[in-house]
């Protein structure tokens, strides 16, 4: 976002009539994974005089701290210790932590874990990566969006600045899924399209509500099902339990505001509100439309006693893209029109604790998604495209855990859900006017048992049936991780068989009705070692082989040879017989802030193939084969920050445009038997952020600015045919700036 005169004079009326405080507070919960609260656990700020116990409750406070960043230690006999940095105390307002510990499975482990940034499970070591919500918040190059944060991952590559969409160890954009508070999303982006993928910059999540965002990208657990790439297990926080505040936000594309607070004795919630702004200012100067959106989200928690634990979670938001006939004119485009879009989610659910064994987790939930709109050629008038779907879902979701003793324990349950999709569209002169309904139910179990003082193992088995199919589909899964001698390395091996619904879209043209789920066997080797406590290095090879997978049939004199879980189109002529290979080594170093600095490094080397329907074997879409990420921030002081993100990414592969046919033809003609063989230049961009905090005895202003592709870079998207080869790039050199005052 540009600076702003109006936003000026709102910070310098803040700094001239607020008063500097100089002290705030600690607070928060003790608890065991089940949620039992934990009364005497020790709890120290790193490096200071203050530390305090947990109460009967499990409850601890610190007060009358000097404003800062501190690192909270806790520890607890019998129990995994736990350390948290960037522990933010300003006035005005609690950093207000849940902290789960997890027993010691063997005495060997306290080596691992002790004075450990990175957290370890006990019987519970599934492979993912976490983020807190300070984590999230400050990372340069994001905007705040999860995708964009994830994306500095060496397992994800990302198609560029102006897309939500992720792939994952050489997935497509439909393969990943997300849950909130054990309720599933059907989208994290404002502007998600039918067939799954995002088509916008702006994400649905407000990531000020995040508490913790749990990634998986290797082997994850029976529990999270009809995915192949990946799942993100998001924790929405609970709202403050003492007293009324919330914050007022302007950022990239949008303003907001937050706000929390008590319910009565046992209940909270958390709201928030965000708008765009940009389409606002447009119409102001007439300078043409932009995409706009809002969002509404909220949770509410009821909490009567330690064993029972009630979540409403609701997640609104409504998107518009609208270009007119003059503005595709003097932009050079080929169509105008409008997309509208709109998706609700809402659920309960509800967290039982039955003994200090075990507990579960149950939620019900109904979401909907609605596009409407149309598009016509700038020129002629003719209409190119209309969409008017609707899609309504209702999941069930139940998760049990029992643990047998600090060396055993086992997770099962069930999950069901049934979703009504509408289709009414036209595109690529295919039009289908169709309802269609899918039930899928699931029954997944996993158990962990140590086996020695070294290695645990856990076995799964996901049991999957739909009614479309009309069968019974298994998903086994292994994990085994070893501790190896010197008490700071491990190997980790997973392995499993992934099931996904085909497309939804596809199921709706009667032609394609045949088609099955798409299957993968996927198998990785990690390699971890701890360098120091802040400091976790980890490498990893990886395979994944698909089968089942959408291809169009070679029947059909105009099939393009897709992958169609990389490329959604409206066709008819969609088969259940591609195969596909994925296999890379990934490289990762991780640095916590435990001093004045942070930092991530990570690269990978991949190759993502298919085999089309005449069995050449071609590249995915997004077979950039090569990512590096490097990531770091400094933090002298505690009231600024700078940081800095490098990213660089292989060429996407592409289709060359047969040149003398696209004249002949007054239209875009391809080398079809060159299909993926093309690549676009590397990709590389720089982005740099600073931020600055001030406290005041009316509130707290955290301001930022940040530089997006600071070294101005031409990196080219994609080629296209408008009487030449012309091309379509990514962002060039863009400030960003915004910031947000707590009260």
């Amino acid at each position: 976002m540009f600076c702003s005169t109006y936003r000026t004079v709102f910070i310098q009326f803040l700094l001239i009539s607020a008063s500097i405080a100089q002290e705030g507070g600690i607070k928060g919960i003790v608890s065991d994974i089940s949620g039992l609260p934990l009364p005497g656990a020790n709890i120290q700020l790193k490096n200071t005089q203050y530390g305090t116990t947990s109460d009967v409750n499990g409850e601890f406070e610190f007060s009358s701290i000097p404003n800062g960043y501190y690192v909270l230690t806790v520890n607890y006999i019998g129990y995994e210790p736990v350390i948290y940095p960037d522990v933010w105390v300003r006035p005005n307002a609690y950093d207000k932590i849940d902290i789960l510990l997890t027993q010691l499975v063997i005495e060997f482990d306290r080596v691992l874990v002790e004075d450990s940034y990175f957290k370890n499970s006990g019987l519970n070591q599934d492979h993912s990566v976490t983020f807190r919500n300070d984590e999230i918040r400050r990372a340069p190059g994001s905007g705040q969006e999860i995708s964009r944060i994830l994306n500095s991952l060496p397992s994800v590559a990302s198609v560029g600045e102006n897309r939500q969409d992720m792939m994952v160890r050489g997935g497509g954009p439909t393969e990943n899924g997300f849950i909130i508070d054990n309720i599933p999303i059907p989208s994290i982006s404002h502007f998600s399209q039918d067939d799954g993928r995002s088509n916008g910059p702006i994400g649905l999540i407000n990531t000020e509500m995040i508490e913790s965002l749990e990634f998986y990208s290797n082997g994850f657990t029976a529990k999270y099902g009809n995915r192949l790439s990946s799942y993100g297990d998001i924790v929405y926080r609970s709202g403050n339990t003492d007293k009324v505040e919330g914050n007022l936000s302007l950022g990239l594309g949008g303003a907001g505001t937050l706000v929390e607070g008590p319910i009565g004795k046992n209940s909270t919630y958390i709201f928030s509100f965000r708008r765009s702004y940009l389409d606002v200012i447009a119409g102001a100067l007439n300078a043409g439309g932009l995409p706009s959106y809002d969002d509404i989200q909220g949770k509410i928690t009821f909490q009567p006693n330690h064993y029972n634990t009630f979540t409403l979670l609701s997640v609104n938001g409504n998107s518009l893209y609208e270009r007119t006939k003059e503005d595709a004119i003097n932009e050079d485009q080929t169509n105008y029109g409008n997309r509208k879009n709109k998706q609700h989610t809402v659920g309960i659910n509800y967290r039982k604790i039955w003994n200090q064994s075990s507990f579960s987790n149950s939620s019900i939930s109904y979401s909907s998604q609605h596009a409407n709109g149309y598009f016509k050629d700038s020129f002629t008038g003719a209409l190119t495209s209309r969409a008017n779907n609707d899609m309504q879902s209702y999941s069930f979701r139940q998760i049990n855990q029992t643990k047998f003793s600090n060396k055993s324990n086992v997770e099962y349950g069930f999950e069901s859900s049934s979703k009504e999709f509408r289709y009414d569209f036209l595109l690529n002169d295919l039009s289908s006017s169709q309802s269609i309904s899918i039930t899928n139910t699931s029954f997944f179990s996993t158990f962990r048992y140590l086996l020695t003082s070294k290695l645990l193992v856990s076995t799964g088995m996901r049991s999957e049936w739909n009614d479309f199919e009309k069968k019974q589909l298994f998903s086994p899964r292994l994990n085994a991780k070893y501790n190896m001698q010197d008490g700071v390395s491990a190997l980790i091996y997973n392995a499993g068989r992934y099931i996904q619904n085909p497309p939804e879209i596809y199921l709706s043209i009667e032609q394609n009705r045949s088609i099955t789920s798409v299957q993968t066997v996927q198998q990785s080797l990690t390699y971890e070692r701890l360098i120091s406590s802040s400091t976790k290095l980890t490498f990893a090879y990886y395979q994944k082989t698909y089968s089942n997978a959408p291809i169009l049939t070679n029947q059909l004199s105009s099939s393009e040879p897709l992958f169609l879980l990389d490329r959604l189109a409206m066709y008819s002529g969609v088969v259940s017989s591609g195969k596909s290979e994925a296999e890379g080594f990934e490289f990762l170093v991780e640095k916590k802030r435990a001093e004045n600095f942070y930092g991530l490094f990570g690269a990978t080397y991949f190759n993502a193939k298919y085999k089309d329907f005449n069995g050449i074997t071609r590249n995915r879409d997004y077979n950039y084969q090569y990512i590096v990420n490097v990531v770091g921030g400094y933090r002298p002081e505690a009231d600024w920050e700078f940081s800095v993100r490098w990213s660089l990414f292989g060429g996407k592969p592409y289709t060359p445009i047969d040149e003398v046919s696209s004249v002949i033809s007054d239209g875009e003609v391809l080398f079809m038997d060159r299909w993926n063989e093309s690549r676009t230049p590397a990709y590389h961009s720089l982005f740099l952020r600073y931020e600055n905090h001030r406290n005041y005895d009316s509130g707290n202003l955290i301001f930022f600015v940040e530089f997006w592709n600071a070294y101005n870079r031409d990196n080219v998207e994609t080629y296209y045919w408008d009487d030449r080869v012309r091309k379509v790039s990514y962002f060039n050199f863009i400030p960003v700036g915004g910031f947000e005052f707590e009260f």
